[in-house]
């Protein structure tokens, strides 16, 4: 093989792989890779054995595994879960849906109150008073065997 061809063929190799590094994360990012399906896997935060409800609606926490890009990390979240008459559950975000502030459960008044603004969401999430435009948000649920499994945020 000759000199010039032998150095021709690294220099044609260099630059496939060269054009293969900035190809791939653009093919990825077209395709929507990074909104792959983890938006809407359904994530376990209660098992239904334990007997949690020593009110009417109480704070679980939980793990989800979080996606920023590329890197995964596993993060501690809590919703408020309220276990309904019928047997069924709502599970609601416990941020007001004014300015973003935790809400928390006020069993002897039977509401969830916002301490920044004053708001006031009753039982089933709808607002009472205050600023907040609209009801507190609520997940997806779903009993599954033994668990209560939650997904998709739906934005009231």
């Amino acid at each position: 093989m000759e000199r010039r061809t032998f150095l021709t063929r690294v220099v044609q190799f260099c630059s496939a792989a060269i054009a293969g590094l900035f190809t791939l994360p653009a093919f990825r990012f077209l395709s929507g890779a990074s909104a792959s399906t983890e938006e809407n896997a359904w994530i376990p935060i209660l098992k239904l054995d334990e007997d949690i409800f020593t009110e009417s609606v109480v704070q679980v926490t939980y793990s989800r595994v979080f996606r920023d890009g590329w890197m995964s990390s596993v993060v501690q979240d809590s919703v408020w879960v309220r276990k309904k008459p019928d047997g069924g559950y709502m599970v609601f975000d416990p941020h007001c849906t004014h300015l973003g502030c935790a809400v928390s459960w006020n069993e002897s008044n039977r509401r969830f109150d916002c301490p920044c603004h004053g708001g006031k969401y009753d039982e089933n999430g709808n607002r009472i008073a205050g600023p907040p435009p609209r009801p507190l948000d609520r997940y997806e649920t779903q009993v599954a065997g033994n668990a209560l499994m939650i997904r998709k945020l739906l934005k009231a």
